[in-house]
């Protein structure tokens, strides 16, 4: 049998070797993970070896051509980051004790969102409080949540429902997908189209990655319809555009339509497609003061834009 290794005093371990294993943890390299801690990687290599002196076991493997955490190393990943998650946590509360006075808010939107809705709340929330350094970031829904879970965002304004179980979901408001068409198009005049009659019609929609079109395509193979998809795109001005310059046409949430001559928008119904726009947290994350104070200005914000919402929808079903 082989020599066991001799456990030693675990308060030792100081936060810097928790924060280089993790950095190796998630690179499975010893150069890379240096590179982004900015340190050399002789210091790297030295304070894991103190680290695994200090519980007595190896976490990782290094024997082969690639780097790989030992199943100790996967067991102590969990804990090494739930520490430093804590402590982050207690750093921002102490913040908190200083309020909206300083301090960052980092929040991660949709592009949809960030397009109409958005730039009010932010100009209010500057206005109310200039001392907090806000970061706003266009992102995908699936990197809001992957974001708020590493606790790199602090809020996330995405869609219902969540695909993480750590992500908690507070709807803000219900819209309708509507159809836009050229001015010129045949259906321009029409006061409502069922959304059968529009797997004939040529569809320029986002890319499978956006979470609209996974609404979308959800809702004709629901009918068991199959779109006409002649284009995907991941930019909203050029489907608005293509719709009015041609015969393509495009479905889009109403809050992300500019009024123009140039198209027509138009209900669809049997069934009315909606989308519900939603704020995403973090369960596992302390939820600042700054986050939640944006949070309610953007409620109120909605809530009288919601209610036209809901009226205009319910009229489209009547």
């Amino acid at each position: 049998m082989g020599a066991v290794p001799v456990m030693t005093n675990k308060s030792g371990i100081k936060l810097r070797q928790l924060e280089y294993f993790l950095a190796i943890a998630d690179t499975l390299h010893f150069s890379k993970a240096a590179e982004k801690l900015f340190v050399t990687q002789s210091t790297l290599s030295h304070q894991l070896a103190e680290l695994e002196t200090h519980l007595g076991k190896a976490l990782f493997d290094r024997s082969g051509k690639h780097v790989r955490l030992t199943q100790v190393g996967q067991v102590f990943h969990a804990y090494a980051k739930r520490t430093l998650d804590e402590l982050a946590a207690g750093c921002a509360a102490l913040e908190e004790l200083d309020a909206l006075r300083r301090g960052h808010l980092n929040i991660g939107a949709s592009q949809s969102f960030t397009r109409k809705l958005l730039p009010p709340v932010v100009a209010e929330f500057m206005r109310a409080y200039p001392d907090v350094r806000l970061t706003v970031k266009e992102m995908m829904a699936p990197m809001i949540e992957e974001q708020l879970a590493t606790g790199d965002l602090h809020l996330g304004i995405a869609f219902v429902p969540a695909r993480l179980e750590e992500t908690a979901v507070e709807s803000l408001f219900t819209e309708r997908l509507m159809l836009v068409v050229g001015s010129g198009h045949r259906l321009a005049a029409r006061k409502r189209v069922r959304l059968a009659d529009l797997a004939r019609e040529p569809l320029v929609l986002m890319t499978r990655d956006y979470y609209t079109r996974g609404l979308v395509d959800q809702y004709f193979d629901q009918r068991g319809l199959v779109p006409n998809i002649v284009c995907e795109t991941n930019a909203l001005s050029l489907m608005m555009d293509l719709a009015a310059s041609s015969q393509v046409v495009t479905l889009l949430p109403e809050s992300t339509i500019d009024p123009s001559g140039r198209v027509a928008v138009i209900p669809v119904y049997e069934p009315v497609p909606i989308r519900v726009t939603a704020l995403l947290w973090s369960k596992r994350h302390h939820r600042t003061v700054a986050a939640t104070t944006f949070a309610r200005l953007l409620r109120e914000r909605l809530r009288s834009a919601e209610t036209g919402l809901r009226r205009s929808a319910a009229a489209v079903t009547q």
